[in-house]
Parts: C-alpha cells; structure tokens; sequence
C-alpha cells in the first residue's frame, strides 16, 4: 500500500502525506532558502498518475508563494513520512492482533511473528483454525526419492545395451538379480560364461568421495557419507570374490558424460522412461489470454466481468486434500475413481477454440492442442501425428477429467497420487470445508467494515441484507457492526487474498548470511549442504554470503503443501472455464479471475451477483466500445460513455508505469495503432527510476528505457484480428 494511502485507510485525522521537490534535493541546494516553493520541475509532477497530479497541481497552485527552506523542509517532510508510517503501522497492528484474538488465545503481533503478510495468514490458519492431523507434509524430495536413481540407473543400463548390443537383465526388462543378500542394478552372463554385474552408484545414496565430505551425514539415511562409502565397497568386494566382473558408474560421471557425449545424450532423451511425479509441476498460474486483438462493438455489447474473491471462494467451497497420497504407479483403474494429482501423456482434441489444461513451454503457461506446434511456435495448420501432438505432464485430477469431456485422450498412465480424503464445505449444511471457518471469520469482517449496501434504506432493508447473506454465505453478520471502516475492511481482505498462496512457496529460498567469523565463512562455503551464490564484502570485517540448500538436504515446512496450492489454482482455472466455455469464441480476454466478451440480444450471458465467487460488473451502466490487446497482461478500452472520474479509456500493460508523461506516449490510441499496424513500437522513458544496488545496498535513481511492442505468442494470429489455439 502507497504510503500516501495510510492516513484515509487507517483513520489518520489532520495526517496527509505531503510533496517535496526531491529534484532540487542536490548538493548545491542543501542551504538554500527561496522566498517561494522552487520551480513545478523539482516535483517532477509528470511522474504522478494523472488522478494524482490532478491533485498536486491544485495544491502547488495554492502554496506556489509559501515560503522555502530545504533543511526545514526535508526534516519536516522525513518526519511526517515516518510519523504515518509508524501511526499506520501500530494501526494495523493493533487491528491485526484484535481480529486474531481468539477464546483465551492473545492476537498475533504480526511484526514480532512473521516478516510477509503471507507468513502472518498461515500463522493465524495454523494457531487459530488448522484441525489436528488433516494436512500432510510432504517430503521435500517427494516420497520416491530414490527412484529418481533408479531411472538413471535404468538409462545408464539401457544405453550399455545399445552401445555394446547386449543384453542386460534390469528391473526395466524383467527384474533384479538377487545374489545372496543384494540385489543389483543389473546382471548379464557372457557367452564365454563370465558373470556381470552393473551398478549404477547414486552419489547421495551411496556416499560419493567426490561429491561429499566423508562426516556430512545424509540427512534420509541417518549414516555419514563415509560409512554408506564403505557399504557400496563392501558389496563389491563381496561380489568381486564370488567371482562377479564389478562394472560401476557413479551419478557425478555419468551426469558429466552425459553433457559431452552427444551420442549417448540423443539416445537417453529419446527413451520413454518418466521421473517420479513431482506435485510442483501440476501448480500452475492463473489463465491469461487475449482470443481478439481487435473489437468493435457494432451491434453488439461488450462487458467487462470480474469474480468476487476468486481465490478466497475456492479456499471456501473447493476441495482440499487431506493426509498423504497413495502412490499409485501400475494396474491403473479408470480415472474417474481418482482424486489428487495424476501424471501422464495427453492427446489434445483437434479444433477445440478453448484447450482445458495448460503446459509450461518455452517459459510461457499455454493452452495449446499440440505440443510440437507450441514448442516451435508453428502457425500454420497442424498436420502432426497424435504422437507429436501428445503432451505429457502433471495435474489435479477435475482438470484431467475436464479435459477428456472435452475431447482429450489419455494414452499413457505414469503415476497417480490418490487421496481418500478430501474436505470440501456443503452449501446446503453450511459445514465443511478445512479452510471454510478461516475464510468465514474474515469474510465477516470485511463485509461489516464495507458498510451497508445502497440499497439499504430502512430497517426492512437491513434485516432482509443480513438474512440474504447468512442464507448464501452462511454467516450471521452483526447489525451493530456493520459501518464503513476503511482500514479494517482492507486488513481484513489482505487476509483473505494473502491466505492460500504460502502453500505453494518453494523449500528452497535463496538465503543470506553476514558473517565476521572465518571460520563459520569456510564452513559455509565448504558445506555439503549448503550451495553458495554469492559472496560480496560488506566491510573489512564483514562478508555477506546468499546461498541455498543443496536439493538433497532440502528440508520439508510444515508451513507448505505445494499440492493444496495446486489444487487451488487448478479449482480456480475450471471456475473461469465454466464462463469462457459457455462464450465460446465470443470471449476477448482473460485474467485470472476476470472476463472482457461480446453479446448481441439473445445470447448466454454470465450471471452477475453480490456474494463470495459470483461475478460482478466493473463498468456498471458503462460498456466498451472498442477494445484492443496486444496480448496478456496488456489491453485496452474506450468506453461508451466516461466513467465517474471522467475518463472514457482505459490502459493497462505489465511492466510499464503508466504515470501522466508515460500515459501521452502509450494510451488506447497508441495500442490500438499498434494492434493495426501502423506502429512498430514505442519507448518511454522513466527519467528517475529508483533501484536498489544489490551488491552495495544503495538506493540508486537512474535513467530506464522500457520500448513497448507486439508480441502475440501464447496463441495464433489470423488476419481477421481473431485468434486460434496452437495446433488447431
């Protein structure tokens, strides 16, 4: 939140944040006093949005003769900026810890407990709300860890017989050898009677010299990497005197062959071997398409929708899943009986104009129907073989089974993670649901603190709201709180909105260290455990290490459960499909958890309602009347009619502030030209943008260059300004 904003939302009276000519804080000015405010440059207005130089504008007007003295004015300026910051804070913490009091339990402190919003949320969902025993922790490395050498063992094996053409005995072809108490990774008997054995030596399994200090204990097994050393040489010694010819390879040397052996490179890539199903694959974004570049409303309306909530309405009325998985690898049932994650390869319909599930290729998230023709970005009409159409990846299970009511085609089944329990809220019982009463408690909150509706005139029309909302949400809201409270109401959907997305943060976050002791520096730096990035000197005595954790020593959070994180964006992708599937080619756009489509009289048009995960309109008694993208995170509009604030276009693309000198150079008329043809590309400029100097630790201001194009990649472009899914 702007700071600027603290004083309305947390009820600051007589508090504003004021202006200060920041250009003219140089060092020929630290001692000057003017008779008047320094020139309207200083300010550098054309750096504000247009609503907030409107504004500034005013007041420069008003205090142009004031009085001026730097020194004065920048300690009174810092002093007020930090008064609203620390008022705004105690606010909102005082806020955070009365909402967060529950039965005997104190309200959380949330700068002393956590550093992000995020943190303090799951903090509050955990001590407050979380049953015993219901979410699982999952293994860092995954519950087959150890298969991940198996597959390299078996390509290892594989790549001998092809190369020697021979025939190995393998667990990919039949089964192990067992030879007294081992068994091993692969066995052969030659013609002339000789007894071979393969192993294939994992480097975190079995204690590689190389890779790992001999006192570094593995952190699964329990044994130092010394004593699984000796275990690995043990059973070939045994073997080696029962007369068994011992041929091994360790992971780092077969990893490293593999970089320079191009040969063995083409053929291991080329075998139909799947790693163990990682649940972080099937966690995708949200869906974020342009399907027109261009559109006229003649004849027709064009409407802008946006769902209440979308992700507080799935954590609410979604399914959760409950436990650990069982993990399912062969003798496969139909999919239907499945809930939970399932890896496998897919053949997309042909012609469908909206694809179900999404792949991440090229760093792009896509909804494609062909994984050759989005991989090589092909345009023309796809001709390829089910085969090279085929894609293979992970997903929750209701966007599998979405995707084959639609026209997909399971042909290879490589892991399933089944749930038996899933918790999901009944809206007839108003009960269920893990996460139901955590939303519920702030759903309240925020609902009271917006006040009463419009509409709600007379004490008929209160007792009717409260008793609508309790029959739709289950929630009793208390007359008696309900009036606007600006502040409370934004804590308390920043809780909502930043709930469910620690779920899927990564194990393995970049971490910083500043150290003054050389010995503690080297143990860093020569741990197995640790994987450092960077090293930079903070001081003579200081040195600031950012490192990571080595993948096999990653340890498991009982904050996380990247699968919940999952499910929520998959759950939340299908209820944006249920409106895109019903417009048909008559959608325009999408993000997320927002839809911008065309209707001429007569057409299905999406429901528009008041409560959690309905839709509403963001251009009440407005339409668009011409919208232009140029693809996602990049649109805009002129509508009918101006808005409240008076403006009648609107423009948004990622990456590129828009302030009021941005906004002359790249606006509606600028994108539509654009869209059309007739212009290439356009630079704005920010004069003095602010970055951190990641090294030193400086706050910089620089000159930054930002040039603005058409890049439509996610989809193909016809000439119609239509466009059609890869693959169709």
């Amino acid at each position: 939140m702007a700071l600027d904003k603290f004083p309305k939302t947390f009820g600051l009276k007589e508090m504003v944040k004021g202006y200060f000519p920041h250009l003219f804080n140089t060092q020929e000015n630290q001692h000057t006093d003017l008779p008047n405010l320094p020139d309207l440059k200083f300010y550098n207005p054309d750096g504000m949005t247009r609503d907030k130089r409107s504004t500034f504008m005013q007041w420069y007007g008003e205090h142009k003769y004031d009085h001026f003295n730097l020194q004065e004015e920048l300690l009174k300026y810092c002093r007020s900026d930090v008064d609203i910051l620390r008022k705004g804070c105690l606010e909102f913490r005082k806020m955070f810890m009365d909402i967060t009091t529950k039965g005997d339990l104190d309200g959380i402190d949330p700068f002393e407990s956590c550093i992000t919003i995020a943190s303090a949320c799951n903090l509050v969902f955990r001590r407050n709300f979380l049953e015993h025993q219901s979410i699982g922790i999952i293994p860092a490395n995954g519950y087959r860890c150890e298969h991940k050498q198996s597959i390299k063992a078996l390509k290892w094996l594989k790549y001998l017989s092809e190369k020697d053409t021979i025939d190995i005995m393998h667990a990919g072809n039949g089964s192990e050898k067992q030879i007294g108490s081992f068994l091993v990774d692969g066995y052969r008997e030659t013609e002339a009677g000789e007894r071979e054995v393969y192993e294939f030596h994992g480097c975190f399994w079995h204690g590689c010299d190389k890779c790992f200090g001999r006192s570094t204990i593995n952190p699964v097994t329990g044994y130092t990497m010394a004593d699984l050393f000796q275990r690995t040489m043990d059973k070939r010694s045994f073997l080696e005197k029962d007369g068994y010819k011992y041929i091994s390879i360790w992971e780092c040397q077969f990893d490293n062959e593999l970089k320079s052996n191009v040969q063995m490179r083409n053929f291991v890539e080329n075998l139909c071997l799947k790693d163990p199903l990682e649940p972080r694959d099937a966690f995708y974004g949200g869906r974020t398409e342009a399907f027109t570049t261009y559109k006229e409303a003649k004849g027709d309306k064009i409407d802008y929708y946006d769902v209440t909530s979308l992700y507080p309405f799935i954590n609410k009325t979604g399914k959760i899943p409950l436990g650990h998985p069982k993990i399912i690898t062969e003798n496969f049932e139909d999919i239907n009986r499945y809930e939970g994650l399932i890896k496998c390869k897919i053949v997309p319909p042909r012609g469908l104009f909206l694809p179900v599930l999404p792949l991440k290729c090229n760093g792009k998230l896509l909804f494609g129907l062909c994984h050759t023709c989005m991989k090589n970005n092909f345009t023309d009409e796809c001709k390829h073989t089910d085969e090279e159409r085929a894609i293979v990846g992970t997903w929750v299970t209701d966007e599998i089974k979405k995707a084959v009511s639609k026209g997909y085609l399971i042909t290879e089944l490589y892991e399933v993670w089944h749930f038996d329990e899933v918790s999901q809220y009944n809206p007839d019982t108003k009960e269920g649901g893990i996460f139901t009463e955590y939303v519920n408690t702030f759903l309240k909150i925020k609902q009271e603190a917006s006040g009463w509706p419009e509409w709600c005139l007379t004490d008929q029309d209160k007792h009717t709201y409260i008793k609508n909302y309790f029959e739709k949400e289950g929630i009793w809201l208390e007359e008696k709180n309900i009036k606007e409270n600006p502040g409370l109401r934004q804590l308390a959907k920043l809780i909502l909105n930043s709930f469910w997305g620690k779920f899927g943060q990564r194990l393995n976050l970049p971490k910083t260290t500043y150290v003054k002791d050389a010995a503690t520096y080297f143990d860093i730096l020569t741990s197995d455990g640790q994987e450092v990035k960077d090293v930079s000197f903070v001081s003579e005595e200081m040195v600031r290490l950012q490192w990571i954790n080595n993948e096999k020593f990653v340890e498991e959070s009982g904050k996380t459960n990247v699968v919940i994180a999952a499910y929520t964006t998959a759950q939340a992708r299908l209820q944006l499909y249920k409106y895109l599937e019903n417009l048909g080619d008559r959608s325009l756009y999408c993000d997320t958890d927002s839809i911008i489509f065309s209707s001429k009289p007569g057409d299905w048009r999406p429901m528009t309602g008041d409560y959690l995960g309905d839709l509403t309109d963001e251009l009440p008694n407005n339409n668009i009347e011409v919208f232009v993208s140029g693809g996602p995170k990049n649109y805009a509009f002129k509508l009918i009619k101006p808005d409240k604030a008076g403006n009648q276009t609107c423009c948004k693309i990622r990456g590129i502030t828009l302030n009021y000198k941005n906004s002359l150079e790249l606006n509606f008329e600028i994108v539509k030209e654009m869209v059309k043809g007739r212009m290439k590309s356009v630079t704005v400029t920010d004069e003095y943008k602010i970055r951190r100097n990641v090294k030193s630790i400086d706050i910089i201001s620089c000159v930054e260059e930002k040039d603005y194009r058409i890049v439509f990649d996610k989809r193909v472009l016809k000439d119609n300004y239509t466009t059609i899914p890869y693959g169709m």
